[in-house]
């Protein structure tokens, strides 16, 4: 598993997420996503059973990590055997994090202080900025982010209200490590668009 990839490559780390169809998933490897985002939360539109998820893990090459998108899981330790990440949208506390059995993606809504307290904990891969709980296509100012960026360790990876129309003024104007997209590639919620998966990527790969 590449835990580096984040901070050791200088394009655009790119994660879809909510993906439940074997299509779908053969369009985001084949555009050249970097992390596909299974989310394991029962509320919402996305969620899809672990076994099912499993059986869409074994079509990704060893480049594309998969990730276990979670909201206050009674329980990490099921996620001993768990092939990629973890991201941890909920309540989760340090001590959970730094004990989580897998790197973890710490997905936040937009908070300058709860950045700069996630970005001192040492399990976290990366933080995930959002506009909101995760999903909701919210966006939020991603300028006042872009200002803070320079003086943080951890990468960051901007979410919220992303789509192939404004990922590159996004990417333009906060320089990112990543970028991740769920509801501006689909069709109607938990429902993905191929063409919109394909022209995500290509934005991005384009400003890069």
């Amino acid at each position: 598993m590449n835990t580096t990839w984040l901070t050791d490559n200088k394009t655009t780390f790119i994660k879809v997420c909510g993906l439940r169809e074997e299509e779908s998933v053969d369009v985001a490897v084949g555009s050249g996503v970097h992390a596909i985002g299974f989310v394991f939360v029962p509320s919402s539109p996305r969620f899809i059973e672990r076994e099912e998820a499993e059986q869409l893990i074994l079509q990704l090459p060893d480049e594309v990590i998969p990730v276990a998108v979670l909201q206050n899981a009674p329980s990490l330790a099921q996620y001993s055997t768990w092939k990629g990440w973890l991201q941890l949208c909920g309540d989760e506390s340090i001590e959970t994090v730094e004990s989580a059995p897998c790197p973890v993606i710490r997905a936040i809504e937009w908070d300058e202080t709860a950045i700069r307290t996630w970005d001192a904990c040492s399990n976290v891969q990366a933080i995930l900025v959002d506009g909101s709980t995760g999903g909701r296509g919210t966006r939020f100012d991603v300028q006042a982010l872009a200002t803070i960026i320079p003086s943080l360790n951890k990468p960051i990876i901007i979410a919220g209200g992303l789509n192939p129309e404004n990922v590159q003024e996004v990417i333009q104007l906060a320089n990112p490590a990543g970028v991740d997209v769920s509801s501006g590639i689909e069709s109607s919620p938990g429902i993905k668009d191929s063409r919109k998966i394909c022209s995500f990527v290509q934005a991005v790969v384009e400003v890069d």
